[in-house]
């Protein structure tokens, strides 16, 4: 199995708005977790984690309670 390479930050942060209106597209059909955003994007999940900072900074996502400690959290867009 090939391994992917690991793109740069800068290039993460160059594509970061395209993946922001991706996120918040599939947040809109409910909270999910950082693999499963992965998954469903085909992107690796540190990528994943980046953009999914950022949109919390901008106060566009926010984390979920978890109700394990040793859940995933899940991610949901903030209501406006």
């Amino acid at each position: 199995m090939l391994k992917k390479s690991i793109r740069p930050p800068i290039q993460v942060i160059k594509s970061e708005m395209f993946f922001h209106e991706k996120i918040a597209s599939l947040l809109k059909s409910g909270p999910k977790t950082i693999p499963e955003i992965s998954k469903e994007l085909n992107i690796p999940s540190y990528e994943v984690t980046m953009h999914l900072m950022a949109m919390r900074r901008y106060n566009l996502v926010e984390e979920l309670p978890k109700k394990r400690r040793d859940d995933y959290y899940k991610y949901a867009l903030k209501e406006k």
